[in-house]
């Protein structure tokens, strides 16, 4: 039996419209995706941080832009969930930004934040209510009545977006270009069509939805009125090219307890396995295996146990439901199909310890 809190599994879009705010208030979702948005900077000294924000957030440019209202795009990273001294990263200098930001200490996770690889669109801010725009620019839509065009995406099935807004059990993600938002307050089904939030075969289909936009904090969504099928819309956004970042490392375990060949180990002990990498939490379902492997006769049954992961250290905490066998090899298998949060998949690990009295 497994107990694991974690989205469902996701594939996000290249880039991914949103708003700063958004951003510093989550930061593991946006950790490493190329995003794009719209905010004042201000410059400190030779740095460049983004204006009217909570947490510091700074700006790394690959062209350094002579305007200032427009589209910022570039790779959003926490400083403190990369390894300091990470070779993908030795192009930009860190320093400066610690230095101004934390007296030259490596941040802690959700601290200080970067985007990498910045360019700038000179763009003016829209004024049409589209999922784009109002994605960009919620405030300046708040409580407008709109009509949006999108795909749709189902209950965040493909992980558009960080976080649902719990409005109604019919809440659904509409998806255009580069950005996505949330619909709430009524059911996707109409003439022609009737789509269900939790099936991806209904996904991909679009719609026009009449609504009222609404946010709190950093959510947003639209109270839908009427939805109708349509057809795709057929303008999109401007495309600028910017080189990626190199992909992290495939994760790793870097700690364990019990330790590896451990003896006398509790039999009413648990198990914690640590990571390099933030993972995909279900990614752990069915694919962590413990049985025994002692010389004498081990028990009939494998131990029953519960799996949580937890995000804060990157690790998973195992615990039996009964005390082990005393006196018994006992073996964790991690098996395939554990995976980091960007899909790099985690080799196969195996753990063996010796249970005591």
């Amino acid at each position: 039996m497994l107990l694991i809190a974690a989205p469902t599994p996701a594939q996000a879009p290249d880039r991914i419209a949103t708003t700063a705010q958004a951003l510093v208030a989550n930061p593991l979702f946006f950790n490493g995706k190329r995003i794009v948005i719209r905010q004042p900077v201000k410059m400190s000294g030779q740095l460049t941080e983004l204006d009217g924000i909570a947490k510091p957030v700074y700006v790394f440019w690959r062209d350094k832009p002579g305007v200032s209202d427009g589209e910022i795009r570039g790779d959003f990273y926490d400083l403190g969930r990369m390894l300091e001294g990470d070779q993908r990263f030795s192009s930009y200098d860190f320093t400066p930004v610690i230095q101004a930001a934390n007296n030259g200490r490596w941040p802690g996770r959700d601290q200080i934040f970067v985007i990498l690889g910045a360019t700038f669109v000179d763009t003016p801010a829209p004024t049409s209510p589209t999922v784009r725009s109002i994605s960009l620019i919620p405030e300046q839509f708040d409580n407008r009545a709109v009509t949006l065009v999108g795909r749709f995406r189902g209950r965040n099935l493909f992980g558009d977006l960080p976080q649902g807004v719990a409005k109604s059990k019919w809440d659904f993600v509409l998806q255009s270009a580069d950005a996505a938002i949330w619909i709430t307050g009524l059911r996707p089904k109409g003439k022609d069509f009737d789509l269900d939030p939790s099936a991806r075969v209904d996904t991909g289909k679009w719609l026009e939805v009449k609504g009222t936009v609404q946010r709190d904090l950093t959510a947003v969504w639209v109270a839908a009125e009427s939805m109708r099928l349509t057809t795709a819309p057929t303008d999109g956004p401007v495309e600028v090219a910017a080189p990626p970042v190199p992909a992290e490392p495939p994760p790793s375990v870097i700690f364990s307890a019990p330790l590896a060949d451990d003896t006398d180990v509790p039999t009413a002990g648990r198990i914690r396995i640590q990571f390099s990498r933030d993972m995909k939490g279900e990614s752990f379902r069915e694919r962590v295996r413990i049985r025994y492997a002692g010389t004498s006769p081990p028990p009939t049954a494998p131990p029953n146990f519960t799996l949580t992961y937890n995000d804060g250290n990157r690790s998973i905490d195992i615990r039996f439901k009964e005390p082990l066998a005393a006196f018994q090899v006992v073996v964790v298998e991690l098996t395939n199909g554990i995976v980091a949060i960007d899909g790099q998949p985690l080799q196969p690990w195996t753990l063996k310890f010796t249970t005591g009295q």
